[in-house]
Formats: C-alpha cells, sequence, structure tokens
C-alpha cells in the first residue's frame, strides 16, 4: 500500500550533498538533476533486507544557498516498492540541514512500511567538518532529533524513534561498492519505542560531501551490531 509523509514545517527534508556554488555549504546529496544514488540495507550477519534509491528531480539556487528535490524508493531484497515519495535537502545562509529521513532504514522502522504509515520528524543539522574543524567534546554542534510513524487507524503500529547525544568521531575514508569517500563519522545514541517494546542503543553514520549517507550502523547496549547500511552505487 502506499505509504504518505506528514510534512514538518514546510516539509520533510532528507540528506543531500553537493557544494553550494553561491554559499560556503556542504550539501550533502547529488546537485545535479537526473543523479540518482543506491544505498543497500543489511542485517548483521550481512543479508540484504531492503534496497533505498534516491533520484534528484530539481535543484535550485537561490541568494541564501540551494535546495534540492529528490525522489526516494524504498523496496525489499526483491525489488518490491515498500515506500516512495519525495525528500528535500537544503542550505541556508551557510547551513546544511535535513530530515531524519534516513532513521527510516532501522530495522523497526522498515518492519512497518507494508501498511499505510505516517513519518513525522524532527530536522537535524550536519556540520562541515572538513571547512571547520569540530572539537569532539563539543556536543553543542548537533541536533537531536525524533521520528514518528503511525498507521492510522491501528494504535498498536507506530513506534518513536529518537537520536540525541550526537558527537563527532572523526574525518576518515570509506570504502564502498561505490567507491572511496572522505568522510566525517558522527557518533549518536538512540531510543526506538514501540507498544511492544523499547529499545536503546547507540549507531554510527559517515557522511561526504556530493553523496550524502556512505554508511552507517547500529548497535545494542551490548555493543553488538544490528545492521547497517552502505553506499552501492551512484548513476550520474
Amino acid at each position: 500500500m502506499k505509504i504518505r509523509n506528514l510534512m514538518v514545517a514546510t516539509t520533510l527534508f532528507v540528506a543531500a550533498g553537493a557544494m553550494a556554488q553561491n554559499q560556503d555549504c556542504a550539501f550533502f546529496f547529488p546537485n545535479q538533476e537526473g543523479e540518482q544514488i543506491t544505498r543497500n540495507c543489511y542485517t548483521a550477519d550481512g543479508k540484504l533486507t531492503n534496497i533505498l534509491v534516491y533520484r534528484v528531480d530539481q535543484a535550485y539556487d537561490y541568494p541564501s544557498g540551494m535546495e534540492v528535490v529528490a525522489n526516494y524508493t524504498f523496496t525489499d531484497a526483491f525489488g518490491k516498492t515498500l515506500n516512495s515519495g519525495q525528500m528535500v535537502a537544503r542550505c541556508n545562509d551557510g547551513n546544511f540541514s535535513m530530515s531524519m529521513g534516513d532513521v527510516a532504514t532501522f530495522p523497526t522502522a522498515l518492519n512497518m512500511m507494508n501498511a499505510d504509515v505516517y513519518m513525522m520528524g524532527d530536522l537535524m543539522n550536519y556540520p562541515n567538518a572538513f571547512s571547520d574543524p569540530m572539537n569532539p567534546g563539543d556536543d553543542d554542534e548537533f541536533d537531536d532529533g525524533t521520528l514518528r510513524l503511525y498507521q492510522k487507524g491501528n494504535k498498536n503500529n507506530r513506534a518513536e524513534i529518537s537520536i540525541f547525544d550526537r558527537e563527532f568521531v572523526a574525518t576518515e575514508t570509506v570504502n564502498t561498492p561505490a567507491g572511496a569517500f572522505y568522510c566525517t563519522k558522527v557518533k549518536y545514541e538512540m531510543n526506538i519505542w514501540t507498544p511492544q517494546e523499547t529499545i536503546k542503543g547507540y549507531g554510527y553514520e559517515w557522511y561526504a560531501p556530493n553523496i550524502g549517507i556512505v554508511r552507517s550502523e547500529q548497535y545494542n547496549n551490548k555493543k553488538e551490531l544490528q545492521s547497517y547500511s552502505v553506499l552501492e552505487r551512484i548513476k550520474k
């Protein structure tokens, strides 16, 4: 069934990258119309569970920065579409913000995508560590956020995913099937609530200019890997 998205503020933003031409702002998603990136989602033991494809539909330059509108599609491992819609990312006055759409790659969220589910999330910033070196101990650099998912008419099919205590870890090279990318690595704490259970853990994200999220990993409180996603291909 079709999944609908509730817009927060003016829209639900999703990660994107490229360097804005008229502002000193790293934009973490391809910024040329027609560009496409694919990320694969896996279980801890490497079993493919889902595929996420972003395709740039429109790109706009403004005096204060840049905005990109992209289409996204979530499928299962066999190519069946679970979720599709539009995403937006923007740089405004030198600051890049994106939605928590990437959190939808967590297993709890993916397991809900067979129904008519609404998603409503906060915006979070992604600072540019390459031009503005960050202090690993300064947690004021990063925003917290919460993504809420629910199915209208079924109060048991809902979840709340909170990301907090985000902090800069390092800048490092990450190898993927799509190539090697020099990334900013960020650690975060997470809390996943559903009517059935509450899951606590932590995770990492690696993000790069012109690409966005290159790799992500989620762990439980026992430091055991639960799932991960990785950039699979880039199509220009």
